[in-house]
């Protein structure tokens, strides 16, 4: 609008100073030039305003004295166009709307949820937003916001226990239900859902506690468990390192016996050994003194004497003396 005003202001001081000094131009040929400047710009503001472009993922929704188009302009560039429109440009580009809302379950406790609406804004339907809100800002405020808290509160109704959001079950019906309820009623005034996620829950305080509570009790058993386990495991490794060293044991008491029967082995081998030297010596000396005796007989026992025999004459003394015959010599 300011721009056409000003290619009017212009172009309106470029004709009065042509026309209304021609008489003494010579006098006043600089209001001449002043003139032709000032429709020259005039006609530079109009073919200014006479283009526009739209940026990627946008669209420009254009009105004509406060009245919207129905069609609105795409992206790129868009020539010639009325200078006198206005234009409102409007992000459609995928954007994500994150809320945190109460809601009551059937214990009457109040559970949070973060729900993150992953939306975008429709393109055609753009002049109908601009219309009714305004732009995408405002659509987002007067529809999805409230709209969205109405569903979860209604979700919680069938929910009976605080704790049961923390159920996969029960977390994708919620989202289910949030999808629905929320494209069907936004698409009506050019907002698309995509999708809705569901990013946390946070519980009552009193829920929690009682969840804090009931963690220490279980890790105080585990913890208790992993004691029992590992005195468990050290009185095996003792008992399994006694068994190693009674094993030892018998294995060191086996060589001895061994060693010991071994001994005694040779012992008795040698006892026998000898023993049986000696019983052989004592035999032979036995059947030699047999074989000895044997060979004593009178008739060899003379020539015995008889060898032994120097060749003198016995000895006598006194009357009737038996004669005596040493055989020694």
């Amino acid at each position: 609008m300011f721009s056409i005003l000003g290619f009017v202001v212009f172009v309106l001081v470029g004709l009065f100073a042509l026309f209304t000094f021609k008489k003494n131009k010579d006098e006043n040929e600089y209001f001449d030039i002043g003139g032709y400047i000032s429709i020259f710009i005039g006609f530079l503001i109009l073919a200014l305003n006479s283009y526009t472009t739209v940026s990627a993922g946008h669209v420009k929704v254009a009105s004509l004295f406060g009245k919207v188009q129905d069609e609105p302009l795409s992206e790129g560039l868009h020539f010639p166009i009325n200078p006198m429109l206005s234009f409102r440009e409007i992000d459609g580009r995928q954007k994500t709307h994150k809320e945190k809302a109460g809601i009551p379950s059937e214990d009457k406790l109040i559970t949070n949820v973060d729900v993150s609406v992953q939306y975008r804004i429709i393109k055609a339907q753009a002049p109908n937003m601009v219309k009714n809100t305004g732009d995408a800002e405002a659509a987002i405020q007067v529809h999805m916001i409230p709209k969205l808290r109405s569903i979860l509160r209604e979700q919680g109704k069938g929910v009976q226990k605080a704790q049961d959001f923390f159920k996969e079950s029960v977390q994708a019906q919620l989202q289910n239900s949030l999808q629905i309820g929320l494209s069907s009623f936004l698409a009506e005034q050019g907002i698309q859902v995509d999708s809705v996620l569901i990013r946390g829950v946070i519980l009552p305080s009193v829920i929690q506690q009682a969840i804090t509570e009931t963690k220490k009790r279980e890790q105080e058993v585990i913890k208790q468990s992993a004691e029992l386990e590992r005195y468990a495991m050290e009185q095996d490794q003792l008992i399994k390192k006694a068994e190693s060293e009674l094993e030892a044991a018998k294995v060191y008491a086996d060589k001895v016996r061994t060693l010991a029967n071994a001994e005694a082995d040779k012992v008795k081998t040698l006892a026998e050994a000898e023993s049986y030297r000696v019983k052989t010596e004592y035999t032979g000396r036995a059947q030699g003194v047999e074989k000895l005796r044997k060979q004593l007989t009178p008739e060899y026992i003379k020539y015995l004497q008889a060898q032994k025999w120097n060749g003198s004459l016995p000895v006598y003394s006194g009357g009737e003396n038996v004669p005596m015959l040493d055989l020694r010599k």
